[in-house]
């Protein structure tokens, strides 16, 4: 007899609520490490590479190869373009994290959604970054986030909003975060 798998945007319902319990369950396994590791190539090129992880209690070995990510500069900037720029790849990684928030929040409530598009955009001032200023941040001002829901009343879509704004990532940029840098 075949069984069907039920989804709800994408996600398979049965396997969320499981993970539920079992976060419930065993509260510990929801503690997750994940890392990155990075290469100087020349001038501002570089490139990471994010492949294992810690979580659910033990080491991930799910992923055979490195996701690999080319980070540079524009000529502007004194790059040549051979990928985003950190500051491009921080609004990506918030975006991407809001979105699958957004849904999958959603769906542990029951809520289908039609469709979700969404842009970013982040204002900086390299004046502080290159020390030109010393009043000018060196960090991004401002950054607006705005999605584009379909199918939803504007009530529903309000909801929808507040559960992107539970992302870790928002989270990690809105509230401070113990950063500790060190050197071998």
């Amino acid at each position: 007899m075949e069984t069907m798998t039920k989804t709800v945007n994408g996600f398979d319902v049965e396997a969320m609520t499981g993970t539920v319990a079992a976060i419930q369950a065993t509260p510990a396994i929801a503690s997750f490490e994940f890392r990155a590791t990075n290469k100087w190539i020349s001038g501002a090129h570089n490139r990471s590479y994010v492949q294992g992880f810690y979580g659910a209690g033990a080491e991930d070995t799910s992923r055979t190869e490195p996701f690999v990510f080319d980070n540079d500069e524009p000529p502007i900037l004194l790059g040549r373009n051979l990928g985003a720029n950190p500051g491009e790849v921080i609004l990506q990684g918030l975006l991407s994290c809001m979105t699958t928030a957004m849904v999958l929040l959603a769906t542990a409530r029951g809520i289908e959604v039609e469709a979700v598009s969404s842009r970013i955009e982040g204002d900086v001032d390299v004046q502080g970054f290159l020390g030109l200023d010393p009043n000018v941040e060196k960090g991004f001002k401002q950054i607006r986030v705005t999605f584009d829901i379909e199918g939803a009343t504007e009530e529903k879509k309000q909801e929808l909003i507040n559960l992107a704004m539970e992302s870790p990532i928002f989270n990690s940029l809105v509230n401070p975060v113990d950063v500790r840098v060190s050197v071998n």
